[in-house]
């Protein structure tokens, strides 16, 4: 196996059959990221798709996968396409609209093991390659090498985050997020996407802070600062956590009532990163101006309204080095 080396990571390559993957899968030796499921006519297309070019003996791309330290294989994809042929294994859906082969149309796996054996054993038998990233890889490295490879959706990303980092995580994040009560939908209406905010949020507080331990010279990437954030959140104890709490909801009602008054477009773009960007500055705006005693709705205006920073902060990458840099100027429009 490779070993971690810098910014470096060796993946092994692990070739699989369908039915091996399937039972692994019964046997929850290979998970797949809680996440919202794709609608009934979009997985019958990705299962008719993979079914299909199988049959006609394409190979497919590539799978990643995060091995996890028990040995489990952590499904980094993002179009469900291994997913979908498990359901399909499963017995929960058909293939449909084969152009190549339509005479299996309509075909769920018991009828084609039946009807169909001998093309049913060349789909049991087709070899998957897997690209594993071992489980000594920091964890960021596994999201960073994912998120290359798949182009995730925040949504994804949080649910893969929450598997690769423990219930701990997603319960913690879950409990800030419900403590807002009805104006959860600010952030976004998946419970995932909400996660993912809340995380930016205390990711942005802990740099301004200087609780994440940064050497002045070293920049610091986004994945590198999230896992950064949960090692922080770790370490912190109970009356901390509820303080941050209670300041989550206090600061969401401020900048509710600041929008309805205001309209500058908080809930634009809700669930994307534009989205974590905004809100991971103006949440600290107003915990600022609580900890300088000015009032919150000018300290507000300063920073939201200032075209050229946040040209600055939309065009630049989101690192250590520049959330610092932005929290000196903000710190400036609130003096």
């Amino acid at each position: 196996m490779g070993k971690f080396s810098g910014n470096y990571i060796d993946c092994y390559e692990k070739r699989i059959s369908v039915q091996q993957i399937y039972q692994m899968y019964r046997e929850r030796r290979i998970i797949f990221p809680t996440v919202p499921s794709k609608r009934k006519p979009k997985k019958i297309e990705n299962i008719s798709g993979v079914v299909e070019t199988i049959l006609l003996g394409i190979t497919l791309p590539v799978i990643y996968v995060s091995e996890q330290q028990n040995g489990r294989l952590l499904v980094l994809e993002a179009d469900d396409r291994l997913r979908c042929l498990v359901e399909f294994l499963e017995g929960y859906y058909p293939i449909m609209s084969l152009e190549f082969f339509p005479e299996l149309n309509g075909y769920k796996i018991e009828q084609l093991e039946q009807e169909f054996p001998e093309k049913t054993s060349w789909l049991y038998d087709y070899r998957f390659s897997f690209q594993v990233i071992e489980y000594t890889t920091p964890k960021y490295i596994h999201m960073q090498v994912g998120n290359y490879i798949e182009k995730w959706n925040l949504t994804r990303e949080q649910g893969i985050r929450n598997e690769l980092y423990g219930i701990e995580l997603e319960w913690y994040l879950s409990f800030l997020v419900q403590n807002l009560g009805q104006s959860i939908n600010f952030f976004s209406k998946w419970k995932l996407n909400r996660q993912y905010m809340v995380l930016r949020i205390l990711m942005y507080c802990l740099v301004f802070e200087k609780d994440i331990p940064i050497e002045c010279e070293e920049m610091i990437g986004l994945q590198q600062l999230l896992e950064q954030t949960i090692r922080c959140i770790e370490k912190k104890n109970d009356e901390w956590k509820r303080k941050i709490a209670d300041a989550f909801r206090k600061a969401t009602e401020e900048l509710i009532d600041w929008e309805k008054r205001k309209h500058f477009g908080l809930e634009r773009e809700r669930g994307k990163e534009q989205q974590a960007k905004t809100l991971g500055y103006l949440y600290n705006v107003v915990w600022i101006c609580w900890k300088k005693r000015c009032e919150v709705q000018w300290g507000l205006e300063q920073v939201a309204f200032d075209r050229q920073l946040w040209i600055e902060i939309e065009k630049e990458t989101v690192n250590s080095a520049n959330i610092q840099k932005h929290f000196e100027e903000i710190e400036k429009r609130l003096k």
